[in-house]
């Protein structure tokens, strides 16, 4: 009796191992269905400034600027250690710029206007028997009247095209010295977020690593 027992068992643990597999398909959503969701808060420039001296309720008045701080964001398209490591570099380097663009920025705008105008004109004449150019009566046979003769026919198209071309250029250039990257984050699967600090103390820092290692 307990080998039939056992030898049950084994067929029923068989059969279960052969069961096919199944796995179901992730649910696919229309793209005019999709909504913009951001799980995380876009961060712009934090200005620090020191403390001038103490209020009467004991807060303390803005004094001179000590530091700026930028965060800035990119995607890294993927979650594997290459595209994450490419992502951190381009979220320095938007950083950066986000904060040369809030130290100085120039911006130019133009407008042109361009009109192509283009006039095309047809002709397809069929005589027999000469038009008159003046008033003399012209006398045809009705065989030719019957015909598809003495048609002057005349087309003319035109053709008119109007552009207008506004260009904004925007260029902010400059060197930036002290400024460093204070932390760098992994916000979701794809996607990075890196924050740059400058303030006094590495300005100074930056002033005396230029003097020692010219």
């Amino acid at each position: 009796m307990r080998f039939y027992y056992a030898a049950v068992i084994l067929l029923v643990t068989a059969c279960s191992s052969n069961k096919p597999l199944t796995t179901e398909s992730p649910q696919t959503t229309a793209i005019g269905n999709q909504r913009l969701v951001s799980n995380f808060t876009r961060k712009g420039i934090k200005l620090e400034w020191e403390c001038g001296y103490l209020t009467s309720q004991s807060n303390c008045s803005k004094g001179d600027f000590s530091a700026i701080e930028v965060t800035s964001y990119a995607p890294s398209n993927g979650n594997s250690d290459f595209n994450r490591e490419d992502a951190f570099k381009v979220a320095e380097l938007r950083a950066k710029a986000k904060l040369r663009k809030f130290i100085q920025e120039d911006v130019s705008t133009s407008e042109v206007t361009t009109t192509l105008t283009k006039n095309i004109e047809k002709a397809n004449d069929k005589i027999k028997s000469k038009i008159g150019e003046t008033s003399d009566a012209v006398a045809i046979t009705d065989i030719e009247a019957e015909k598809d003769t003495n048609v002057a026919v005349r087309e003319n198209s035109n053709d008119i095209t109007r552009t207008v071309i506004e260009t904004i250029r925007v260029q902010a250039s400059g060197i930036l010295k002290g400024v460093y990257v204070l932390d760098e984050k992994i916000v979701d699967r794809q996607t990075v977020q890196v924050t740059i600090r400058w303030d006094k103390k590495s300005e100074k820092a930056s002033d005396y690593l230029n003097e020692k290692f010219r």
